[in-house]
């Protein structure tokens, strides 16, 4: 009995009921405070990091279990110190390198409630009775704004069309297996049948996702045997060379599908979806669009033009945690014809054979939170209407900065702002000069090249120590041949990519003057000498 009474005390101290409330409630409440502490608090110094050293990180987190444990105020005091003091702040109006803000009040409150009801979405009836059909809506609403079809009275879960997973790469990875059940169905059951080094998928060069070459490893399908096609000058898939390297392929190769994109994940370039949707139906290829960042446009009936025939694509995808506001993690995954998801609708368990089951179109997820809830506060809350206006605002605000960078000396614009994203490089006068100068001797041109990617590499990741503002970097060929230097020449590029409401004209004029202050002095430090 003494055992039985100890652990009677546990569960009435340390778990949620009605006779613990009032501890609950302070506990949650106390929670919520510091997490909104965090999400609000700006001082100059760290808006967006107090940065910490890897090393010391690691000291203060990699400990053996503990054995005994202690108060939950002692635990979320830690917690502060150790784990949210280091932790970069999305919410923050300086946070300038992804648009993934996750600061919807609404959302956040989905996000609670969510964890709070602890629905589990792989069964209908049993385990998600209301969240299933609340999940249902939610797909609805972004079929409708794509321009799918939808229907109000499913008869089972089949005529749904879309399902939600956690992040782009799982939806990417969903979307090559419908084509790949499309194109050689029965492969779910019996294996590849074929050689799969004649699998061909074709995606664009140099600025495609990860997570289509990763995908075709995971299933089987072969990396090396993804197809590179050649990029415009806007970053888009040339369809000439397109037409090219499918011509190229020997008669029997299985053209599996064709990869664009609405915005990459570097520039938010667009393709041309009617032009490649012609071609891909005219080889037989599932039309897959990575939507992740771009399918945000179809809120606003200004800028949806911007994404015309996306409702062609076979498949597509859309992360609400990057582009609508909402916390991590939440990604979808639509399809034209609701029924290709009976292609992928490998388990027959017990749990899953409701009609009405997310389980049974979920590929590679069993039990799953309701994490669509957060998106389904969202759009409840602000409506369509309002969405369209702060994905309209948030364009306007990164063209505003595109013109900031185009009026200051020594910094240029890599790309055109088609979305949200403004990619630039620092390259001062002497520097410019001593790439042109040296272009036609190539040993010459890449050293200066790499100086160049060095300086704007080490502009971005000073700015990261110092933690008032943080914008992205990475390495890109200069498409447009902004630089002179050729369109094979590959520079280390800044990039800011806005999503947050919160970041006025006044925090971008005010970064630009930070930024340029930067980096003379990290050009001085090239150079060897002391900033003037």
């Amino acid at each position: 009995m003494k055992n039985e009474d100890e652990l009677n005390s546990l569960a009435s101290e340390y778990f949620i009921s009605s006779s613990n409330l009032n501890q609950c409630r302070d506990i949650l409440t106390r929670a919520v405070e510091i997490g909104l502490d965090f999400k609000t608090k700006e001082d100059h110094g760290s808006a967006v990091v107090n940065y910490k050293g890897q090393d010391q990180i690691m000291k203060d987190l990699l400990e053996p279990v503990p054995e005994e444990g202690k108060n939950l105020i002692d635990v979320i005091e830690e917690f502060k110190e150790k784990i949210m003091n280091g932790s970069v702040n999305f919410s923050s109006a300086h946070f300038l390198a992804f648009p993934d803000c996750g600061n919807s009040l609404a959302a956040m409150t989905g996000h609670i409630l969510y964890g709070m009801l602890n629905q589990n979405l792989i069964n209908s009836i049993h385990t998600s009775p209301t969240a299933t059909f609340a999940e249902m809506s939610v797909i609805n609403w972004l079929r409708e704004i794509v321009g799918y079809n939808i229907t109000m009275k499913p008869e089972a879960i089949a005529d749904v069309g879309g399902i939600c997973v956690t992040g782009g790469v799982s939806a990417n990875m969903v979307g090559l297996l419908l084509a790949r059940e499309n194109r050689l169905p029965g492969t779910i059951n019996t294996g590849i049948q074929c050689d799969s080094r004649k699998i061909k998928v074709f995606i664009p060069k140099g600025i495609g996702h990860y997570s289509i070459k990763a995908a075709l490893g995971w299933m089987g399908l072969g990396k090396d045997n993804a197809v590179e096609v050649e990029i415009t000058q806007n970053f888009t898939i040339d369809q000439n060379d397109l037409l090219k390297k499918i011509k190229s392929c020997n008669s029997d190769d299985i053209l599996l599908a064709l990869v664009a994109y609405t915005g990459d994940s570097r520039t938010m370039a667009v393709d041309d979806f009617e032009g490649l949707y012609k071609i891909a139906k005219q080889y037989g290829m599932w039309f897959h669009v990575d939507a992740c960042h771009g399918l945000s446009l179809c809120f606003s009936d200004k800028l949806k033009g911007k994404i015309k025939g996306i409702e062609l694509a076979d498949s597509l995808t859309i992360d609400p945690h990057k582009v609508l506001f909402v916390p991590y993690t939440l990604s979808f995954v639509l399809v034209k014809d609701p029924t290709k998801f009976e292609l992928v609708s490998g388990i027959g368990d017990l749990i899953t054979k409701e009609p009405y089951s997310f389980g049974q179109i979920t590929p590679l997820f069993g039990s799953r939170s309701f994490d669509s809830l957060k998106l389904w506060f969202l759009i409840k809350n602000l409506g369509k209407k309002n969405i369209g206006k702060l994905i309209e605002q948030r364009h306007e605000m990164v063209k505003y900065f595109a013109s900031l960078i185009n009026d200051r000396e020594d910094f240029y614009m890599m790309n055109e702002v088609i979305i949200n994203s403004a990619a630039y490089i620092y390259l001062p006068k002497k520097f410019k000069e001593q790439l042109d100068a040296n272009k036609p001797d190539k040993s010459k041109k890449d050293w200066i090249v790499k100086k160049i990617n060095k300086l704007n590499k080490n502009i971005q990741y000073r700015m990261f120590r110092e933690g008032q503002y943080y914008v992205h970097t990475f390495q890109l060929n200069d498409f447009r041949n902004v630089l002179g230097a050729g369109r094979d020449t590959v520079f280390q590029m800044q990039r800011l990519m806005l999503g947050n409401p919160l970041t006025t004209p006044a925090v971008l004029q005010d970064f630009m003057d930070y930024l340029e202050k930067v980096a003379k002095e990290e050009v001085a430090k090239i150079e060897g000498r002391a900033a003037i």
